[in-house]
């Protein structure tokens, strides 16, 4: 059996107008057709949507929770026929869009406005949350996910590699006067930590050596957040360690306010995707809005977004 589009476009739009009448003049249809639709809508769903009285029409827990899909197919399919309208190939429409904050904060930003230049009939609404977000919540289309290694995420729809990332012990060159010579790993254990608490064993430093060689040590927490860009003001100040990825912390590295601790050691190597929700893995699947954004992205990130600081900083020495 088809799904019912016509009732979920009806649905979004009384519940985005609140009332069977006000939809009925924007949809240029009848209150008691519009009633009708989502009536049968109901009936076919066997539950409830919307909350009737006299004065006063609310969305029941089922309508909160169908909404922001049928959102999505409402706009979709009015891109889609404005674009076949008026003969035009520029991608539209509103991309809705999850990423974590850090990535988001140093990478997306900087990018993105000459993205909007380009493509002036895509609107974007962004996301920020280092935590784990629920992609079938309907409030997606697509979002940035970073993995360790190269872990390709779960997801129902296509997962598309971004760039790199390293993580890299820092701390500021005022701390490092203080640890004096550290020549291994071992060397910092009980040493304070900025620690990113929505990692595993936050306090567990797992370095590897450039010859392949593995170390872990603990560090004594001073901070424990659950974002890393609040980490950056303490780690300035000299209030302890981190090991944070290197997006983060290009312009400090390359303004001197953070030099790297053990520049032959790093930390797990990270994997950034572009990933899709709920539409198939190939890109001619995606609608044009994805598919030119992802295309955006992969051009502005060349592949990777990791530097090697490490090397500059030998010459230094």
């Amino acid at each position: 059996m088809l799904p019912d589009l016509e009732g979920w476009a009806v649905f979004a739009r009384v519940a985005e107008s609140g009332s069977f009448a006000s939809a009925a003049r924007t949809l240029g249809l009848s209150p008691p057709t519009v009633s009708k639709v989502i009536a049968r809508l109901e009936h076919r769903l066997k539950t409830t949507l919307f909350q009737r009285s006299a004065r006063h029409l609310s969305l029941t827990s089922a309508g909160v929770a169908c909404l922001e899909r049928a959102r999505r197919m409402l706009a979709d399919g009015e891109g889609l026929e404005a674009e076949l309208r008026e003969g035009s190939v520029s991608p539209r429409g509103t991309i809705r869009l999850a990423a974590p904050m850090g990535f988001g904060l140093d990478i997306l930003g900087p990018v993105l406005p000459e993205f909007m230049d380009r493509y002036p009939d895509i609107s974007m609404e962004i996301d920020l949350d280092d935590r784990t977000v629920d992609l079938l919540s309907g409030r997606f289309e697509a979002a940035v996910r970073i993995t360790p290694g190269d872990l390709a995420p779960v997801t129902n729809g296509g997962a598309h590699l971004l760039c790199r990332s390293v993580m890299r012990l820092v701390c500021s060159p005022q701390m490092q006067e203080r640890l004096g010579t550290i020549e291994k790993p071992e060397d910092l254990s009980g040493n304070a930590g900025l620690l990113y608490a929505n990692s595993d064993l936050p306090d567990l430093l797992r370095l590897t050596h450039e010859s392949g060689q593995q170390a872990s040590v603990r560090l004594r927490s001073r901070m424990m957040v659950n974002s890393g860009d609040m980490l950056l003001p303490a780690l300035r100040n000299g209030s302890g360690l981190a090991l944070l990825p290197d997006f983060m912390l290009r312009r400090d590295l390359d303004a001197g306010r953070l030099v790297e601790v053990l520049p032959r050691w790093r930390g797990s190597v990270l994997s950034v995707w572009f990933m899709v929700v709920g539409c198939g893995a190939t890109r001619m699947q995606m609608p044009a809005r994805l598919r030119v954004l992802l295309a955006y992205l992969e051009q502005a990130l060349g592949g990777k977004i990791s530097q090697d600081y490490s090397a500059a900083q030998e010459k230094t020495r």
